[in-house]
């Protein structure tokens, strides 16, 4: 189940994540299209346009 979405913000220049169980309950997420991840995001207040994302099972974060 992909709970966290991690999103790249080059308008700011900044990596912020989240944790959608914080958010939704974890059967609503599971049931999530693209579309939806988009919503939040732009409920959020980032600018499609501006950012890329992903979706992901856990917290963890490689730096290479």
């Amino acid at each position: 189940m992909h709970n966290y979405l991690t999103i790249l913000d080059f308008s700011v220049g900044s990596v912020d994540q989240y944790n959608l169980a914080e958010h939704y309950d974890e059967a609503i997420i599971c049931q999530w299209q693209h579309e939806d991840y988009e919503n939040f995001l732009i409920s959020e207040g980032y600018k499609l346009g501006n950012i890329e994302w992903m979706s992901h099972s856990d917290n963890k974060i490689n730096y290479f």
